[in-house]
């Protein structure tokens, strides 16, 4: 190699600085080390000879270079210079995966130069020769399996398996920081901690992770896959339709929510000035937030005239904007000013509250109370306030968006919906925690008409539904829902409860890493969730089946004993839904003549206290005789104008009341109207008492759930028990509340016991209580047995459904797996002879995919030997694919699982002995989360 091309390279002296760009001269610092204009004369002694030191000094002394150049636009030069060597990076990778470490050849020392390398396990001086064709150190560092801290004179290398096994690590455990695994290394490697060994990490990692992403787009194009691909596979029992498969109420099931934990702090609270970095996440998942802001205004838009589905602006998708901008804050001020319930600040943005229905106001109230965090103001201190996300039910990450300076507003859900129906088109059944108050924003947004024409059908999550009253659930809950089976719509708090742990990393990162940290767990997230298909589908089939099982005798005996048939149980769930909305809104009457009992009785209790002030009053006298102090002299005379004045008030009302109404002549108590609103009266005091002891349930419900939560620290636990304890006590005070009200209705209600209000399962029933105009326990449908058989038949209902979603899945996943094996087979065939080292980095993808799909082969036929089993293990066609000629392509190595039917005629199981890998090589499966919902209804339960 010719001495100009050894121009970039570090040699033994040139390699003495970490950055060379660290002996940078602000210019905010370059008045300290210069006098002010005046004092140039400050340093003479007036001794003379200052001249001539001045010369001596001026001939030995060396100045400090002076460079024009500020470190704001640092971050962005390194970028800059990254990104021109990562296509040459990726071909010295490749030849590195493919050939290992070259040999060092003969060549003197002079043409050899020095780098220091870290290692998992060690850290020394190695020396390099130049790759041949290499134009840059960095090249000949990887061919080497190493890479630089730095684009350009690296003097610092940091070892590529290094990275990877923190890469995984990450997989694992996301919290861990490259700030943690620099202090390990140095713990390992036996040297004082080094502060700017983490930045050197972060710099070779974030090129390791671009490295990662330019091979996976090499990849991804000999495999004939670009992002839209991505999107309309990213889960394929959801979304890998076959031709001929069983049609489904809906083409899949999904849920949304928002999650506050993966805040940004902005960058205004953080020392020192933000750097340039034009860097952006190229993740297909994200919304842009200038998409998101289109329907900032949607929740207090009038009806908007009908949009056309195929308007542009509905379906198109602008380019996301650099991670680093993000919307000026908000006038601080204005944050602290603002009530906790206004429309910009509130944790759920519903104007409309006037409009919707009444069973629909009380959910949201419930939410609003329960999620007291949630509601709280966004301050100015955090420039994303978390994520919202939408996944589908075996738990892939759709489409997610950041919420900027707010909580959960409308418009995150309205711009979830919009790309999720433009994306994956028609007949998809979405759960979310207030989908009753949702649907109505909904259909009066700009997606209206959009959201209609695709039957976009929504639920609210099963446990999140036993927070909404009765009503509510048998319009909105799974179990009443058809064509949902048994699913929960619950994975995302599954997905926040593993995504929760990047908070530490992400919060004071910068824009572009924290989406890049994100977007690499959300990766691996998707990967262990199709690893783990196989289980979910065996999981869930065999619990549809023991509950067909079981829950069939139980209702058989139920029917024979109540002489019931299945059109009695639809019957019952609709006469339950005509009863409550017949008790959501009382008669004009009846809620005038309650309002002016409550008048009355105030002007009593205000005449009562003006007649005892003045009798108190009269009597001073001899009160003063006796002794008063002056301090209760000047309080009973106070207290007689204060009550006075009072009474005249509520006389007044009284008149102005009796004034708008035409009441003549005022009620007393010995009149029959006065008896029958005194009645009315007792009956809203009851009902309040409900809503009271509803109240304090549904918050020990979500403190309960937090206390089960994985990552909770000791101190935020013991603070939870505390709550426990004081709501506990407020259980129970507003038990004897409702009891004591219960009491004073004609006939009197049953008093509940304490065990009877902690059983969770209960809290929709306490609608049932609401009925005080009729006794409903003369009803079929409201006696426990008939409710209990009801119960049952849905869940059977549902469980069939369940069935046969998981049978269409089964073939879609066994298709997927199956066409992916034949893409690989041809990427591979084209460039096994061009290109060798990409040909063995596609035959790694490749294996590795053929082992995780014998895993999930395996679970698939457990399934099909549990008894009752009725799907197939058959591959099938993918819609809109081109059928290839499948002759001369090898089989898969999980072919020997299934029968031989299972395949195209022109495969053939292959023998074990042509197997490849031994069985003790297949990845370990992944187990399916704990359940949220299951572990909540076991501490209820002791």
């Amino acid at each position: 190699m010719d001495a100009g091309s050894d121009a970039g390279f570090v040699g033994p002296v040139e390699a003495s600085s970490c950055d060379a760009e660290d002996d940078w001269e602000d210019e905010q610092f370059l008045g300290l080390t210069h006098l002010p204009p005046g004092e140039e004369g400050f340093l003479q002694s007036h001794a003379g000879g200052e001249a001539v030191l001045h010369e001596i000094m001026d001939g030995i002394s060396f100045s400090k270079r002076y460079d024009s150049r500020t470190r704001r636009d640092r971050i962005q030069r390194l970028v800059d210079a990254w990104r021109q060597q990562i296509p040459r990076l990726a071909i010295q990778y490749l030849e590195w995966k493919h050939c290992g470490d070259p040999l060092l050849p003969s060549t003197s020392s002079e043409e050899l130069w020095e780098v220091e390398v870290i290692s998992f396990t060690d850290r020394n001086k190695r020396k390099f020769a130049h790759t041949e064709g290499a134009i840059s150190a960095n090249e000949t560092l990887v061919r080497h399996g190493f890479l630089g801290a730095t684009p350009e004179r690296p003097s610092i290398a940091i070892s590529i398996t290094l990275l990877e096994i923190y890469r995984q690590l990450r997989r694992v455990c996301p919290r861990l920081s490259l700030d943690a695994l620099s202090r390990a290394l140095c713990h390992l490697h036996r040297i004082p901690r080094q502060s700017h060994l983490a930045d050197q990490l972060s710099s070779a990692y974030d090129c390791y992770l671009e490295l990662l992403r330019y091979v996976r787009g090499l990849s991804a194009k000999a495999l004939r896959r670009n992002a839209e691909w991505d999107q309309q596979n990213i889960c394929p029992p959801c979304l890998y339709k076959t031709t001929n498969e069983p049609a489904l109420k809906f083409s899949f099931l999904a849920a949304m929510d928002g999650n506050n934990s993966l805040k940004l702090v902005d960058s205004t609270f953080r020392p020192g000035s933000v750097r340039l970095d034009d860097r952006s996440s190229m993740s297909f998942r994200w919304i842009a937030p200038q998409t998101v802001d289109i329907f900032k205004d949607e929740v207090a838009r009038k009806p908007a005239q009908p949009v056309d589905p195929s308007s542009s602006q509905l379906n198109s998708t602008p380019m996301l904007a650099p991670a680093g901008v993000i919307p000026d804050a908000p006038d601080t001020d204005l944050l602290l000013d603002a009530d906790i319930d206004s429309e910009d600040v509130a944790w759920l943005n519903v104007t409309e509250m006037d409009e919707l229905a009444q069973c629909v106001n009380a959910c949201v109230e419930r939410w609003r109370a329960a999620g007291p965090e949630a509601r709280k103001k966004m301050f100015s201190l955090f420039a994303i306030a978390g994520i919202f996300l939408a996944v589908c039910r075996h738990g892939h990450v759709l489409v997610m968006c950041d919420m900027i300076r707010s909580g959960e507003l409308m418009k995150y859900p309205l711009a979830i919906i919009d790309r999720l129906v433009t994306q994956y088109g028609s007949d998809i059944c979405m759960g979310y925690d207030i989908m009753c108050a949702f649907i109505k924003t909904l259909s009066r947004s700009i997606l209206g008409s959009k959201v209609a024409a695709f039957r976009l059908h929504g639920v609210v999550p099963s446990f999140h539904g036993h927070a909404h009253n009765r009503s509510c659930q048998l319009h909105w809950h799974p179990l009443y829902t058809e064509g949902v089976g048994l699913e929960d719509f619950e994975e995302c708090e599954r997905t926040f409860s593993k995504s929760n742990e990047l908070a530490s990393v992400t919060r004071l990162a910068s824009p572009y890493h924290r989406a890049q940290h994100i977007d690499e767990h959300f990766m691996f997230h998707d990967q262990d969730k199709h690893a783990a298909s196989g289980n979910f589908i065996y999981q869930n089939y065999r619990q549809a089946l023991e509950k067909i099982a079981s829950d069939s005798q139980h209702l058989a005996a139920l029917e024979q004993r109540l002489h019931t048939t299945e059109a009695d149980y639809e019957h019952y769930l609709q006469a339950e839904r005509d009863h409550l909305m017949s008790l959501k809104t009382e008669p004009k009457e009846v809620q005038e003549a309650v309002d002016y009992m409550e008048l009355l009785q105030e002007l009593v209790a205000a005449r009562k206290d003006a007649d005892t002030a003045l009798a108190n009053f009269k009597q001073l006298d001899a009160g003063i005789k006796a002794g008063f102090s002056r301090q209760k002299i000047l309080y009973t005379q106070t207290r007689v104008r204060t009550t006075h004045t009072r009474h005249q008030m509520k006389e007044e009302a009284v008149q102005r009341y009796e004034e708008e109404h035409g009441i003549v002549e005022r009620w007393d108590e010995g009149s029959e109207v006065y008896q029958k609103a005194l009645k009315l009266l007792t009956e809203r005091s009851y009902h309040r008492a409900i809503d009271n002891l509803e109240r304090l349930v549904v918050q020990r419900l979500f403190e309960l759930t937090k206390l089960g939560m994985n990552g909770v620290g000791y101190k935020l636990r013991d603070k939870i028990n505390k709550a426990l304890r004081t709501r506990a006590t407020a259980i129970q005070n507003a038990l004897k509340h409702y009891n004591d009200a219960a009491a004073l209705l004609n006939p009197p209600r049953n008093s509940l016991s304490w065990n009877t209000v902690l059983k969770a399962a209960t809290v929709a029933d306490f609608d049932l209580l609401r009925d005080t105009r009729s006794d409903i326990r003369t009803l079929a449908w409201a006696e426990p047995a008939h409710r209990e058989a009801t119960t049952l038949y849905f869940g059977i209902k549902r469980a069939k459904e369940e069935v046969v979603r998981l049978n269409v899945e089964i073939t879609r996943l066994l298709t997927f797996m199956f066409d992916v094996h034949i893409d690989y087979h041809h990427a591979l065939q084209q460039c096994v002879d061009s290109n060798p080292a990409f040909a063995h980095q596609l035959r790694q993808c490749w294996e590795y995919e053929d082992h995780i799909n014998e895993v999930i082969v395996k679970k698939l036929v457990q399934t099909a030997q549990l008894v009752g089993f009725s799907g197939s293990l058959s591959i099938g066609c993918r819609i809109g694919r081109e059928p290839v000629s499948v002759e001369a392509i090898p089989p898969p190595s999980w072919v020997h699982l299934l029968r031989p039917s299972a395949f195209p005629c022109d495969i053939h199981p292959i023998s074990e002995r042509n197997r490849t890998g031994d069985e003790d090589d297949v990845p370990r499966e992944l187990q399916v989360d704990t359940d949220v919902v299951v572990q909540l209804f076991e501490n209820l339960n002791t």
